[in-house]
């Protein structure tokens, strides 16, 4: 092997030592980082995966405790023991206490969102059936949900219910609803969104669904096969967990969490299953994106050595032609080498050519490690997790339990501002770009400016115009356009004012829908005006004073393009208006 070696001419000897010295370690670097980066994908994968998985739970967990919350607030409810327990002559008789006596119908007017039907199935046989109350029959009785919830003697019974409707299946839950003297008042049926189950199911990317009891699929995202699915839980604990399975004879990873009502036999499952072959497949991309600088490295590193070496083999051929000149007895004086390194020393003294040899080997050793160095360094692969929602559904519970206390101590102003925040809160929390009529812009702005009238009273008015009402208000707008600039108005023009503040809000229509905003306020210069302006047209460098109806400029621009947006006009201590374009006919 050391023959074989001294036979290999220089300038192939320095290239087989970057091979053996760079490429090989690089090789066995990449391998490693391979088996590295599937191993952590994998884990991480799996992270993700439950953390997603869990927020959904929890979701769909708080809805059920805001449909359990309602009913135990319907529990010893007076209105309702009175129409239970009331003989009614007439029907006429039952829809005046109807009218004024149906808790249930506030009830699912706050909580559409959550609760798709609320019905009360009382022993009152006077009792006409409408959409919340109902007599409880025979046939009623011998439903399933309805033996389940007597047996609980009034406590929560969940189950599921097919919709034929629909065509699917919608979570449920019923209890048994009694007076303060343990009387039967009637059985409770609440019905959930089926959206507040289904649509975080539909919206996942990964293969998700939705089990009862392990024994039957309610929601999923996929064509299942139902009986190698419920196979796959067989056995399996309520822990959170994830792993390998294979299903439909191809391996995938399997997560799962559980969620279990309160004072429930039954529990529900959420699990996912994501194709191994794809988290390989982000592992093979991940390599090749670390592998591509790598090699790159490597041929900018084989261009400068081939350089090198091409240079330095001319010199030493140069330098032994000379030597074996020389040793033949040619001692003519030639030009020499060129140059103050060492072969040109070499060329002028052995001697000296000995040390200089020495010195060039060792700074072809420091050159070899730099190289080295240089091309074993690779990048990290960085994942993103995700964020953790924070669930809004404990203030708007908190919200409504304040409310309810300030019925019960007769504070009707504090209940109605507290049912008025509460609702203006969800609507902006659970606002997107999905458009909504001018009707419930304009309702959820009325909230807000009754909202401040609390705090201000006669020292800011406000009003609302509304030209062609029939045109305008069933328009599709997109949500939280108006509020930014009521807002604006009160903190920046109205707050300092002692009396005669007004805010008059104005919807018309010309070759546009238009919404003025207008306030008597202080007003703006002429400079301050165009910096506003300014301002209002800078998407890159948000104000943060101005970030609200900036947002509200970008987001028109995004939708309906440049000619439609907002523009500002102000005076100076007369106050400032406002104006929103929007297109005349829906997009």
């Amino acid at each position: 092997m050391k023959k074989i070696g001294w036979k290999i001419k220089l300038r192939e000897r320095l290239l087989l030592v970057y091979l053996l010295g760079g490429v090989l370690p690089m090789l066995f670097l990449e391998i490693y980082g391979y088996a590295s980066t599937r191993a952590t994908l994998l884990e991480q994968t799996r992270t993700a995966e439950l953390e997603e998985l869990s927020l959904i739970g929890e979701s769909i967990a708080d809805t059920m405790a805001v449909v359990e919350n309602v009913s135990r607030q319907l529990y010893f409810d007076p209105n309702l023991e009175e129409l239970a327990f009331t003989k009614f002559d007439n029907y006429r008789e039952i829809l005046e206490s109807y009218r004024k006596k149906d808790s249930i119908a506030e009830y699912a007017e706050i909580y559409y969102r959550e609760i798709s039907a609320i019905t009360l199935y009382t022993f009152n046989p006077t009792i006409h059936e409408t959409e919340y109350y109902g007599y409880a029959d025979a046939g009623i009785k011998s439903q399933r949900w309805y033996i389940g919830s007597m047996n609980l003697s009034g406590a929560p019974y969940w189950y599921y219910d097919f919709d034929p409707i629909t065509g699917k299946s919608e979570l449920t839950m019923s209890r048994l609803i009694q007076t303060r003297d343990m009387e039967k008042v009637g059985v409770v049926r609440l019905c959930l969104q089926n959206l507040r189950t289904e649509l975080p199911i539909l919206a996942r990317s990964a293969d998700t669904l939705l089990l009862y009891d392990d024994v039957m699929v309610l929601h999923s995202n996929f064509d299942v096969n139902t009986d190698a699915v419920l196979s796959l839980m067989m056995g399996k604990s309520d822990e959170e967990n994830s792993f390998l399975v294979t299903y439909d004879g191809e391996s995938y990873l399997m997560t799962y969490v559980r969620i279990h009502p309160d004072y429930a036999r039954d529990y529900y499952t959420l699990m996912s299953l994501r194709p191994y072959r794809e988290i390989l497949s982000s592992v093979r991309s991940a390599s090749l994106r670390n592998l591509f600088p790598s090699i790159l490295f490597m041929i900018f590193a084989l261009v400068l050595i081939s350089i090198f070496s091409n240079a330095f083999s001319r010199r030493m051929l140069k330098f032994k032609d000379r030597m074996h000149r020389a040793a033949g007895g040619d001692f003519s004086r030639e030009d020499p080498i060129g140059g103050q390194d060492e072969i040109a020393e070499l060329y002028q003294d052995l001697q000296s050519m000995i040390e200089d040899m020495q010195e060039l080997m060792n700074r072809l050793v420091q050159e070899n490690v730099q190289r080295e160095q240089l091309n074993t360094r690779q990048r990290e692969v960085e994942f993103k997790m995700l964020a953790s929602q924070i669930n809004p559904h404990f203030l708007y519970n908190t919200l409504e339990t304040i409310r309810m206390q300030a019925r019960v101590a007769g504070q009707s102003d504090i209940e109605e501002l507290t049912k008025m925040l509460a609702r203006l809160l969800r609507h902006n929390i659970q606002a997107g770009e999905s458009l909504q009529t001018v009707e419930q812009e304009l309702r959820f702005i009325e909230y807000y400016l009754r909202i401040q009238d609390y705090r201000f009273h006669d020292r800011i008015t406000y009003e609302i115009r509304v030209d062609q009402e029939e045109r305008i208000l069933p328009m599709m707008i997109l949500p939280l356009l108006i509020q930014p600039f009521v807002e604006n108005a009160y903190a920046h023009a109205l707050e300092g004012m002692e009396q005669g503040g007004r805010i008059r809000i104005h919807l018309y229509l010309e070759d546009a829908l238009y919404i003025d905003i207008e306030d008597n306020g202080s007003g703006m210069s002429e400079e301050k005006l165009s910096e506003v302006r300014h301002l209002l047209n800078d998407f890159e460098h948000l104000d943060r004073t101005h970030i609200g109806i900036t947002n509200v400029n970008q987001r028109i621009h995004l939708r309906y393009g440049d000619p439609y947006g907002v523009f500002l006009y102000s005076e100076e201590g007369k106050g400032t208006t406002a104006r929103i374009k929007l297109p005349s006919e829906n997009f």
